[in-house]
């Protein structure tokens, strides 16, 4: 009895039971393993979408900051700067510009007679340009020549005639909008707009509005925020500041259905409560910029 014991193996019942308990330890490890690729795919489009985000924040706000700035280039008769006179910034909402080609102070260029609620807005950002100092022939800032401006996209472009003054300077009219799913970028250097940030949805831009042009009472504070004004409205003089939204998306599909209630829900532009049903992770962001040269 003691041999025959010694030599006999597992019996069905304790094998059953060694394959569910292994089963039931495979099951656990792959769970496990499938909630770290995915979480590790949320963390990729997460730090996707900031980097889209940032860039796209960042070369609007490098643009925006420097709105309405021109250089004095004469004295008035009363004893003020003379200053060549342009629009600081314009925009359209809920629309395209129609010419790309056309200057920040052309007539109406945002087309559409009604805004449509489902179409980003465009924005327009002017400033002169400076001329950054040369180098001599050892490297020291000082030489002659200098180094042209550059639009926003890096390209350099042509002077622009003032008629009023009569002199040529550089004009940098820089309109930025969103076509295909990517922020673009008009500058006076290029033909055609180029692409800024992809997986860019949505841009809404929102203007901090005085109670009065620079220079006169109730002007050099927002009191307000609002959409742009209509083409040309002597609103546009109040703007102090400008806040600008994007809404970005992941390059790739991350969620399932059943996820995307809980991790494809967002907050859009317009402050409402969105959710996912395509698969595309999405978040937004935004930025306010002071345009310090109609507060001087």
């Amino acid at each position: 009895m003691t041999r025959r014991l010694a030599q006999s193996g597992f019996t069905l019942i304790e094998m059953m039971v060694a394959l569910a308990i292994g089963l039931a330890v495979i099951g656990a490890l792959i769970g496990a393993y499938v909630v770290s690729f995915q979480g590790g795919r949320h963390s990729d489009a997460m730090v996707q979408m900031t980097e889209d985000a940032t860039l796209a924040l960042n070369v609007m706000r490098q643009q925006v900051a420097q709105a309405g700035f021109s250089q004095p280039h004469g004295v008035a008769e009363g004893g003020g700067l003379v200053l060549h006179a342009f629009p600081a910034v314009a925009g359209c909402e809920a629309a395209r510009f129609v010419d790309l080609q056309a200057g920040i102070a052309a007539p109406d260029n945002c087309g559409a007679a009604e805004p449509d609620p489902a179409a980003s807005d465009a924005l327009e950002v002017a400033y002169e340009g400076s001329v950054l100092p040369g180098k001599s022939s050892n490297g020291v800032l000082g030489g002659s020549g200098g180094q042209q401006p550059l639009d926003c996209l890096g390209n350099t472009f042509a002077k622009t005639h003032d008629a009023a003054t009569g002199d040529d300077y550089w004009l940098s009219d820089s309109k930025f909008y969103v076509a295909s799913g990517s922020l673009y970028c008009h500058g006076p250097g290029n033909a055609a707009g180029a692409i800024v940030a992809q997986n860019v949805e949505t841009l809404q831009v929102t203007y901090g509005m005085a109670a009065a042009p620079a220079g006169t009472p109730g002007a050099g504070q927002v009191i307000y925020y609002d959409v742009a004004p209509p083409p040309h409205s002597p609103l546009w003089a109040n703007v102090l500041s400008v806040n600008l939204c994007v809404q970005v998306r992941s390059a790739g599909k991350v969620l399932d259905k059943a996820q995307s209630p809980t991790l494809g829900g967002w907050v859009d532009c317009a402050n409402a409560r969105r959710t996912s049903t395509d698969g595309y992770l999405r978040r937004t962001f935004s930025t306010t910029i002071v345009l310090q040269n109609k507060l001087l």
